[in-house]
């Protein structure tokens, strides 16, 4: 059997959500493929490695100062080495910043051919069919690689995490990384000490209905932190500076799927729904009825927000 192969992302020391998603669905193509699921991490050390054992049967962990800082070369270097040396059947990879930037030059490297953005799969005669959107959500196609070999990027939230309680094995793999282009001088965060936005359970974002930076202040950050959450914005709301770019949504900001998104003063624009469409719960709240956001949303309020977010500032007070 061979193997479905999870490329581990990590920041800080600390594991992504959205690789434990990946581990879900390596585990659910390897259940249907009938091969097994592992996963691949690129570190200074092998503490991420012994982490992610607890959510896959078996970890090639790759230790190495080179991947101290994500650089594209010497990752899709380091996978084609575990690819070559363990009968890698399929890469598994985040459709994040970082994925979407090595997931083309590991396919290369490794003669394999690549579906982006995939939120869906199905077996078939031998091959695996996968389903990504297409004009912004608006339509869906399907794609199989025709080579021996597939790399996929996933969309976030398109699986459940994968819970902990495996008691996987580390097994460390020898890689050979040559030249790195890229050297990464200096890591700058934009909003030190906040949370990455992606990774929120909860989410309340204002648009341009919010008027001003005052109002937005007074409405959509108020909520989010009444309820413990983290507060987001669609592009006006950015390029307004009522906010900064680390907490947009959408095509050119962040996706994010948190449990609970309320859109506030937001029409529902499809850049913006590109990035929070996959939700588990959406509660839009706009005076007009005929806002777009309303198709998606599982609960509506139609409704002036400078009424609407008071009430509900004031029962949670309550």
């Amino acid at each position: 059997m061979g193997k479905i192969l999870v490329i581990a992302e990590h920041r800080n020391g600390k594991l992504s959500e959205g690789t434990l998603e990946l581990c879900k669905v390596a585990k659910e193509i390897a259940s249907a493929t009938g091969n097994t699921p592992a996963a691949a991490v690129f570190a200074k050390d092998d503490s991420i490695a012994k982490e992610l054992a607890q959510y896959i049967p078996e970890v090639l962990s790759a230790v190495d100062a080179k991947f101290e800082y994500y650089t594209a070369d010497a990752y899709s270097q380091a996978i084609r080495a575990v690819v070559e040396g363990n009968d890698v059947k399929g890469v598994v990879i985040a459709h994040s910043y970082d994925g979407v930037d090595f997931a083309g030059k590991t396919a290369m490297a490794i003669g394999a051919g690549i579906v982006s953005g995939v939120n869906k799969f199905e077996a078939k005669d031998g091959k695996v069919i996968f389903t990504r959107n297409i004009f912004n959500g608006k339509l869906q196609e399907q794609r199989s690689a025709k080579t021996d070999k597939f790399v996929v990027t996933v969309e976030k939230g398109a699986w459940d995490k994968e819970p902990s309680g495996s008691a996987g094995a580390v097994n460390s793999v020898a890689v050979s990384v040559g030249e790195v282009r890229t050297k990464v001088k200096e890591v700058i965060e934009t909003t030190k000490g906040a949370v990455d936005i992606s990774q929120a359970k909860v989410i309340i974002a204002g648009g341009r209905g919010t008027k001003d930076a005052d109002k937005y202040k007074a409405t959509v950050i108020a909520l989010a932190q009444k309820l413990n959450g983290e507060y987001g914005a669609s592009r006006a709301v950015v390029d307004a500076g009522w906010t900064d770019h680390a907490r947009q949504i959408g095509q050119s900001g962040k996706t994010v799927s948190p449990d609970l998104y309320i859109g506030v003063g937001i029409s529902g624009a499809i850049q913006h729904v590109a990035g929070m469409k996959s939700a588990k719960c959406i509660v839009a709240v706009n005076k007009d009825p005929e806002a777009p956001i309303f198709n998606i949303a599982t609960y509506g309020i139609v409704g002036d927000l400078f009424e609407v977010v008071p009430a509900m500032l004031e029962e949670l007070n309550k």
